[in-house]
């Protein structure tokens, strides 16, 4: 078979969100990468590396990966289009849901270790004893990162003469928001920022900013699996130096409540992992806090990465556990060189003041922002447009 000269990918649409615009007096607009043969963003970058490695290396080609869930589907969905071999190597907190959705396309499935990490070096030791083997990351590869570009271009023509005012990703080990950075300096808009989102608890990028060097984490503990690298690449780290990107986590609450939401709305069935990204413009006044020079004439767009560990089961899940409401409604306020969270429901007063916590010992404490006595209530990280990022969620007692 011979190898295909047209991309894997498919264009996908952009759509002007009239509901979001709405909700947030911004112009909000969904780059639908949920519609892609895969279910997700993860064929632009990994297919473009398929194709070229089955080009190189012919008939005999097995490519193997190692995936959360997404990246390995993307994989064999690309090697059943190739007539490739192909092996993907998951840990152990990938669904049985996803494990057959990849079977499905024809893969040999592995599962090894607790988290990516671990599932990566077996992915290695396949490679290394296999003379037709293809180690293709989920991430980390400039390959990956130029396919994941194209959407940006793709963006550039549907937008027209328009040019962002920001760019809304989600961060996992980094390659979409490589290919989305590195296809805006391509696009000359290398002044167009990325805000960059992760969830708690899967936010190894943010703390690589903060440290101003690769953080690992100890390991993965929210429910948005599909960003769950202990570690982003070294190219995050290095593109964030020299273009505009505000690093910024969201809770599993506030993640899993843009799920339904976006269903509702527009009846789209997204991951968590997508839901982190969405739930910023699901956050009233959460983005005009993070950019106090939006407007209702400002354009910001969304990438809706897709993600297809999601079925009506898994949101009924979240629902219950996070409650229809995402456990809290937040909005953002702003004190100094911070940004802090106003959480507000039906037994919480809305001028319960918060504090958060933060990273680093010379940012403002408790004492400086003048408040009172205050108790845990959640945790969640909230980024300023600076680079003092708060860990703690506190409410006044």
């Amino acid at each position: 078979m011979a190898v295909p000269v047209q991309p894997l990918h498919n264009p996908t649409p952009l759509l002007h969100s009239s509901e979001l615009t709405r909700k947030t007096q911004i112009n909000i607009w969904l780059k639908l990468e949920n519609l892609q043969p895969s279910g997700s963003f993860k064929i632009r970058g990994l297919g473009h590396m398929c194709q070229k490695a089955a080009l190189k290396h012919g008939s005999k080609t097995h490519l193997v990966c190692s995936s959360g869930g997404n990246a390995g589907l993307a994989v064999a969905y690309a090697g059943r289009q190739l007539d490739a071999k192909v092996t993907v190597v998951v840990p152990q907190s990938c669904s049985q849901f996803m494990m057959k959705k990849i079977q499905a396309e024809g893969a040999a499935v592995e599962v090894e270790g607790e988290a990516w990490d671990e599932a990566d070096l077996r992915a290695r030791t396949i490679v290394a004893n296999d003379p037709h083997a293809v180690y293709i990351p989920p991430f980390d590869h400039p390959d990956i990162w130029e396919g994941n570009s194209t959407m940006i271009s793709e963006l550039k023509a549907q937008l027209g003469g328009i040019v962002p005012d920001a760019i809304v990703c989600s961060v996992g080990g980094g390659g979409l928001m490589n290919g989305v950075i590195l296809g805006c300096q391509a696009a000359g808009w290398s002044k167009v920022p990325v805000l960059a989102v992760e969830t708690h608890g899967a936010n190894s990028f943010q703390q690589s900013v903060l440290a101003g060097e690769l953080v690992t984490l100890p390991k993965i503990t929210s429910i948005a699996t599909s960003l769950g690298a202990k570690k982003s690449s070294a190219k995050s780290l290095e593109l964030s130096l020299v273009h505009p990107v505000v690093p910024f986590s969201v809770s599993d609450a506030m993640a899993a409540r843009a799920c339904w939401q976006l269903l509702d709305d527009h009846r789209f069935a997204v991951e968590p992992a997508c839901g982190a990204s969405l739930g910023i413009a699901y956050t009233p006044g959460l983005l005009s806090n993070i950019f106090p020079n939006l407007n209702q004439d400002s354009n910001v767009v969304v990438i809706v990465c897709g993600g297809s560990n999601i079925h009506f089961d898994l949101l009924s899940e979240y629902k219950e556990k996070f409650g229809a409401d995402g456990q809290q409604s937040s909005i953002a306020v702003r004190s100094g060189d911070q940004i802090l969270l106003k959480m507000t429901n039906e037994t919480m007063p809305a001028q319960s003041a918060i504090f958060s916590n933060v990273y680093k010992a010379t940012s403002k404490t408790k004492e400086d922002l003048n408040v009172t006595t205050v108790t845990v209530k959640d945790e969640i990280l909230v980024a300023p447009t600076g680079t003092v990022i708060a860990e703690k969620v506190f409410v006044e007692a």
